[in-house]
């Protein structure tokens, strides 16, 4: 049944990008509209937003709170985008949502309105999250914001917006501008909007959107963060001159970690929440995110992270360069819808050798196209097979001293990549 349910969500448009609400709406109409009397985090932004919502949730856990989250995409099976308090929906729970919708979906599909896999999995956390009679239901932006799904909701207790950079041009335009104006169209009419101080012209569409909505905007500024140290496991900050230590690693999760903290205050400050300080500590030394720069052998030592933009690789170069000096082995798959030429630029620098692999997507860069642009930087090796990718880098270590491994590239990637790694330690 569980291979039916999985079966049944992944053959719903495959992995195929739906903007719009129309299905939606439909599709909520008539489960009951169950996101209604939810407290929703609503979470956007081109990098980190996923980390975000992983950091607020398990602050509000270390207080006691019930917390539901839905993140995007999964890397192993989709029962990973729905967790209460960190725990994944079980098989059981998964199966009979999902036989629940069917008979509905098969309504839906007679008006011409298929919901994609996506849509599919929005409306389960939601179901789920009401059942299970959450505190607060953590949503994350599967792509843009104003006509992703998750965007469905009628209200929102906070919006939050991370870092905008240039990602996904087919689909939310190609300048920052653009993006942000449909990023933005989470927020809600006079609803309160947590924001990292961006470039003046990211900044002057959030604020005349939070005007047109009646909205109030909380602003993090990033020269308040203050970078205090950082190992392969953990990283100490100061935002607002108070100290933290984060169990992740990344220069740039120390940012992400600071929105998660005025995320807080702004909940404290407006009577929607009561969190202590403790419980904040406490929630960053207990963060677990896979796939962004997650440690994942010691020896040789071996990474995975999930860089995929132009943006998310210059925080991966920036991390990479406060680490210990090692030789980098880079397991690298793109998809060849994404600023590649200058993610390469940016990263080839740090690397000295390459393995060449091809994520499990349609949309995946040839191995052939990719290796050509790294040649300029190091030795390139092939290998499609994401698998036999990872037993060339581990080969390639031994080879070498002092050297370590580092995947990245897509998401898409990743997932698999990860497996391996953890079927290569049994």
């Amino acid at each position: 049944m569980r291979e039916e349910a999985i079966a049944y969500i992944q053959g719903a448009n495959g992995k195929e990008i739906h903007l719009g609400l129309e299905v939606m709406d439909a599709l909520m109409a008539l489960i009951g509209w169950p996101s209604e009397g939810q407290k929703i985090i609503h979470v956007t932004g081109t990098n980190g937003k996923g980390s975000v919502c992983e950091i607020l949730g398990q602050i509000l856990k270390c207080e006691g709170y019930k917390v539901g989250a839905f993140n995007s995409p999964y890397l192993d099976e989709p029962n990973e985008c729905i967790r209460i308090n960190g725990e994944k929906i079980s098989d059981d729970k998964l199966t009979r949502y999902v036989s629940q919708l069917v008979p509905i979906v098969n309504t839906l599909e007679e008006k011409n309105l298929k919901p994609s896999g996506f849509e599919l999995l929005t409306a389960i956390a939601l179901l789920y999250f009401k059942d299970s009679k959450v505190d607060y239901t953590i949503l994350e932006v599967g792509l843009g914001g104003r006509l992703d799904a998750t965007n469905i909701i009628q209200t929102s207790s906070l919006s939050i917006i991370t870092k905008i950079a240039i990602d996904h041009k087919n689909f939310l335009g190609d300048t920052l501008e653009a993006i942000t104006k449909e990023k933005a169209g989470i927020i809600k009419k006079k609803g309160l909007v947590v924001v990292s101080r961006q470039e003046k012209g990211v900044m002057e569409v959030i604020e005349d959107t939070v005007k047109k909505q009646n909205a109030k905007l909380y602003v993090m500024e990033p020269e308040e963060v203050k970078l205090i140290q950082m190992t392969e496991e953990m990283v100490w900050f100061r935002y607002k001159k108070e100290a933290y230590s984060l169990n992740l690693i990344g220069t740039y999760q120390a940012y992400n970690a600071s929105i998660a903290i005025e995320a807080i205050r702004v909940l404290n400050q407006n009577g929607l929440a009561r969190v202590h300080q403790a419980s904040i500590k406490n929630g960053l030394m207990q963060v677990k995110w896979p796939g962004r720069f997650e440690k994942m052998m010691e020896h040789p030592p071996s990474f995975i992270d999930g860089a995929h933009n132009v943006d998310g690789i210059k925080a991966l170069a920036e991390t990479l360069n406060k680490l210990p000096k090692r030789k980098t082995i880079a397991l690298v798959g793109i998809l060849k819808d994404k600023e590649v030429e200058q993610m390469v630029s940016i990263i080839g620098p740090c690397i000295e050798q390459f393995v060449v692999t091809k994520p499990l997507n349609p949309r995946a860069m040839e191995t052939k196209v990719l290796s050509k642009l790294l040649k300029p930087y190091g030795k390139v090796y092939v290998e499609e097979d994401i698998e036999e990718a990872l037993k060339l880098a581990i080969k390639l270590a031994g080879e070498t001293e002092d050297s370590q491994i580092l995947g990245f590239g897509s998401l898409y990637m990743l997932g698999e990549l990860r497996k391996c790694f953890l079927k290569y330690k049994e």
